[in-house]
C-alpha cells in the first residue's frame, strides 16, 4: 500500500506538465528498485490508471485526478496531493463529465445582479436543466461548519443567477432554462453527501449524478425560472 501511494505521488509530479514519461527517466529518480515500481506500474495500468508499456507511460487528465483520489484513499496528505493537481484539471474533468452527458457548459461565468458581482466555476445545461456547480479542489479537514458555510454561499450565487437568467450579452442561449440545480464538486467525499438538500458529489461520482439527475430533480434543491421572469425556489 505505501509503495503503491508514494509512486502514484511520484507519477502525479511527473505528470504535471507532460502525459508522456519515460521508464529510464522515471525510475531514476525513484528511491525504490525498479523491479518493484514496474510491477506497480503494471498494476496501475490494470486498474485503468495509467497506460503502460515497457519504455514509456502515459497519463490523460482524468487518470491523474483517478490516481489523485486513488493516493489520499491510501493514506496520502490531501494538500500534498493536491499540490500536484492544479484547480483547473479539476474543473475541467467536471466539466468533461457534463459535456460527455450532452450538456452545454460554461466555465468562470461571470455576471452582475442586484449591483453586485457574481461568478459560478461551472455551469452546465442541458434542455430545461442546468446544474450551477462550485467546484472545491480540496480541504484538509471536511468539518461540517466548513460545508454549511459553502453550500449558503453557493446557494445565494445560484439564486443569483437563477434570477439575472437569461444574462443578456452572452454567447449562449440560457432563455430556456427552468430548473437550476446547486451542486458543490469536490475531489474527496464529504462527511455529508447533501446539505440543505444540496448534492455534494465527489468528482469521480458526478457521471453518475449528472446520468440520474432528472430522475431525482425532485428529492434535492433547485430552483424555478418562470418564463415571466418570477423566479420560485424550490424546497
Amino acid at each position: 500500500m505505501i509503495t503503491e501511494r508514494n509512486v502514484l505521488l511520484w507519477i502525479l509530479r511527473f505528470t504535471a506538465d507532460k502525459s508522456k514519461v519515460n521508464i529510464k527517466e522515471f525510475k531514476d529518480k525513484l528511491p525504490l528498485p525498479f523491479s518493484i515500481v514496474k510491477n506497480v506500474l503494471k498494476d496501475l495500468d490494470r486498474k485503468g490508471l495509467i497506460a503502460f508499456t515497457d519504455d514509456n507511460f502515459t497519463v490523460t487528465c482524468e487518470q491523474r485526478v483517478a490516481a489523485a483520489v486513488k493516493a489520499i484513499n491510501l493514506g496520502s496528505d490531501i494538500e500534498t496531493v493536491c499540490a500536484y493537481l492544479t484547480w483547473a484539471e479539476f474543473e475541467n474533468i467536471s466539466t468533461l463529465a457534463f459535456v460527455e452527458n450532452k450538456f452545454n457548459t460554461k466555465q468562470h461565468l461571470r455576471f452582475k445582479y442586484s449591483g453586485k458581482r457574481w461568478e459560478v466555476d461551472i455551469i452546465a445545461w442541458r434542455g430545461k436543466i442546468a446544474v450551477v456547480a462550485d467546484c472545491k479542489h480540496w480541504k484538509r479537514n471536511w468539518r461540517i461548519s466548513y460545508i454549511r458555510k459553502i453550500v449558503e454561499m453557493h446557494l445565494k450565487r445560484t439564486r443569483a443567477l437563477t434570477e439575472a437568467l437569461p444574462l443578456k450579452g452572452l454567447k449562449c442561449d440560457l432563455n430556456r432554462i427552468e430548473f437550476v440545480v446547486p451542486t458543490i464538486i469536490s475531489l474527496v467525499p464529504s462527511p455529508l453527501k447533501f446539505y440543505l438538500d444540496v448534492p455534494i458529489v465527489p468528482v469521480l461520482q458526478l457521471r453518475d449524478f449528472i446520468s440520474s439527475l432528472t430522475e431525482h430533480l425532485n428529492t434535492i434543491k433547485h430552483f424555478i425560472r418562470k418564463p415571466t421572469g418570477h423566479n420560485i425556489f424550490y424546497k
